[in-house]
């Protein structure tokens, strides 16, 4: 299409004005005056998203008699672990800071036993600055703190190494039917060739269990709780140029591993087969899988017969089911599912349990509207921590014991939830038929007819991944609709979670039909009345970054200016950098084709605003430089800051977010956006 043909755009944005009109969704009426929208005089400051929340991560102890978290001390450079006895919350917590390195995560190896995980700057195996993450774990008063592995056992010399060399510890599995038992994996720095081994959290030794090689990895879902063996294990084999993922599970009785043909699959086919571990009969696995529909459901696995149950355990005609929660019984040492994952809007689990599904009700009832999150305690199940979220409420954590609840504290409690944009789930339709979801944040205090507002569509990252009706954690669409600005995150074609179709619509349609959904967004708030056509904007961060600068260099874009924080900008170098891992070749690789941005830089026609962490590994720093460079050259509209320090993935440090912010701030008020008065 040359820019002087008919803009898809306008002509989408008719038929979809027609409709809306038929059925009276656009805004305020028709020939009736009313008053523009005002913003708020105080919209979320900088410093309100950018601090570090006061209180994140909560979890409970196996026996539920302590609860960790992270929480924000004056002070203190970082969050700082603190650890409170739930028999009595108004004791001082244990505090325990790092001044070397900062923890970003927390929880129980065992009752008696703490882990929680550091970021560590290290220096890449390209000679870039780049981060590790580690592992620790100690005691409950902090006065014992230890690195997995540093201490006398099996292979501890081989792990050591390979900590030394950027790649750390994680735990495998930490549900035997022993609670003081964790088993732990690492992998060969070398080969890359796993290893696992368990860890005594009382005495500090390990033994190994299994080691890994090239050609297989043994999977966390199916072990043996009572002894730690692996007994399942995964292949990727080149069979006649095509590599397949099989699945081996061994037969205690004889020993041998049994090909399991049903659970196997041409990798370039992206079956959706998901072992989640044994059923109550451990002959059976559970296993999420779309074999027989759009969406994935829950069914039962016969290890011997290597059948699929006839009907699934539990299934949704609108959502995936694709994951479920175990009840772990230590004293009779057996398994159970407690709760059914339902993947809509937010993720919602449901409890079979007839205690928990009667204590999950009472909570939501007094939380409406809201997204509550149970997180019990895996020994007794007698207590839980809650979560309390949505979209325009920040995180509040709660106790749940005794049938009663308990305020723990909040993570922005600075921020009120009532200065706050409403928000909504809606589905739409892309200009070929098909149903796209999307959510919608409004402005605070914005009614339909008071008219238009500007509007920033923000397509997420990934492209394999999904936005979720909940707290977004970059604080992004708040931040833009304090500012009077709506925002619309589309989940377009290639999106995960909302079913097969979907995700698969979006092969080699990038910045192209994959744009074309982000487009067509923007095109039904406007049919609705909510978005000014004239202030558009798109905002997006790694493969929302690329969507951003695929936008800038579109034909006929309907935006008014576009903003890519970590963007890609050539698809032929995400193939270069691909070209070592067969595996992402084969699954995302062959996915990865349409407009190249950095090939149709003479066809940019709106202003771009790029930055780029300059220790972002995962959408490469050079992606922004290149494209930077060749619009410069090509006398185009374009500004790019690098932040210093910076890397892809949250959670970012207060500066990063203070500088990003700032410069997208900036770039809203600017004449070449306008969005922002």
């Amino acid at each position: 299409m040359t820019r002087g043909s008919s803009n898809p755009f306008k002509t989408l944005l008719k038929s979809t004005a027609a409709a809306a009109l038929s059925v009276g969704l656009l805004a305020g009426g028709i020939g009736v005056a009313h008053a523009a929208y005002a913003p708020p005089a105080k919209p979320l400051s900088i410093d309100d998203l950018a601090r570090y929340d006061e209180l994140t991560g909560v979890t409970i102890s196996p026996d539920g008699k302590h609860i960790a978290a992270l929480i924000a001390v004056k002070d203190q450079q970082w969050p700082v672990i603190s650890i409170w006895n739930t028999d009595d919350l108004s004791q001082k917590p244990v505090w325990i800071p790092s001044k070397t390195q900062r923890i970003i995560a927390v929880d129980f190896f065992s009752n008696d036993k703490i882990y929680f995980i550091t970021e560590q700057p290290i220096t890449g195996y390209d000679g870039k600055p780049t981060f590790t993450n580690k592992l620790y774990y100690s005691d409950l008063d902090g006065r014992n703190i230890e690195e997995p592995f540093k201490m006398t056992g099996t292979l501890n010399k081989d792990v050591r190494d390979s900590m030394e060399r950027g790649i750390s510890a994680t735990i495998f599995n930490r549900n035997l039917y022993d609670d003081s038992k964790v088993l732990m994996e690492t992998v060969n720095p070398d080969d890359f060739a796993q290893k696992i081994f368990e860890l005594d959290t009382k005495t500090g030794k390990t033994r190994t269990v299994a080691l890994g090689s090239t050609e297989f990895n043994y999977s966390a879902a199916g072990v043996d709780l009572d002894t730690g063996e692996p007994l399942i294990k995964e292949q990727i084999d080149d069979i006649s140029g095509e590599y397949w993922y099989k699945v081996y599970i061994k037969d205690k009785t004889s020993g041998q591993w049994i090909y399991q043909a049903p659970l196997s699959y041409k990798v370039a086919e992206r079956k959706n087969i998901t072992i989640l571990g044994f059923d109550t009969d451990p002959s059976q696995l559970v296993i999420s899988t779309n074999i027989n529909g759009d969406h994935s459901a829950i069914y039962d696995y016969d290890i011997k017969k290597q059948t699929f149950s006839a009907a699934p355990l539990f299934a949704n005609d609108k959502y995936d089911i694709n994951r479920v929660t175990f009840a772990i019984d230590r004293v009779n040492k057996k398994t159970d599912i407690l709760g059914v994952a339902v993947a809509g809007p937010d993720t919602v689990i449901s409890y079979l349990d007839p205690k928990w599904a009667a204590a999950q009700k009472s909570i939501e009832a007094s939380f409406p509207g809201k997204n509550v999150h149970l997180t019990i305690n895996r020994d007794t199940y007698q207590m839980a921590v809650v979560e309390v979220e949505a979209p325009d409420f920040p995180p509040q954590y709660y106790l749940y014991k005794d049938g009663k609840l308990q305020p723990l504290g909040g993570a922005k409690p600075w921020i009120d939830p009532k200065t706050l944009g409403k928000a909504e789930f809606v589905t739409y339709k892309a200009r070929d038929g098909l149903e796209i979801p999307a959510f919608v944040t409004y402005p605070p205090g914005w009614t339909a007819d008071q008219g238009p507002v500007p509007l920033i569509v923000m397509p997420h990252g990934g492209p394999w991944a999904r936005d979720y009706f909940t707290w977004d954690m970059t604080g992004w669409p708040q931040f833009f609709a304090t500012r009077g600005i709506a925002v619309i995150q589309p989940q377009y074609r290639g999106s995960e979670g909302w079913g097969d179709k979907l995700w698969k619509a979006g092969d080699k349609e990038w910045g192209q039909k994959m744009s074309d959904d982000n487009d067509d967004a923007a095109a039904y708030l406007v049919s609705k009345g909510v978005a000014d056509p004239k202030r558009l904007a798109i905002m997006g961060y790694s493969y929302g970054g690329f969507a951003a600068i695929a936008a800038s260099v579109r034909p006929n874009s309907p935006y008014k200016c576009a903003i890519a924080g970590a963007g890609v900008s050539s698809l032929q170098r995400i193939g270069n950098l691909w070209g070592d891992s067969h595996i992402q070749r084969d699954i995302q690789g062959k996915t990865v084709d349409g407009m190249d941005p950095l090939k149709n830089v003479d066809k940019a026609n709106i202003p771009i605003l790029l930055y780029h962490g300059d220790h972002d590994r995962q959408a490469d720093t050079e992606h922004s430089r290149m494209f930077y460079a060749a619009m410069k050259a090509a006398g185009k509209d374009v500004q790019y800051t690098e932040i210093k320090g910076m890397w892809h993935t949250l959670p970012w440090h207060v500066e990063w977010q203070e500088q990003s912010l700032g410069l997208m701030e900036n770039f809203l008020k600017g004449p070449k956006c306008g969005l922002i008065n």
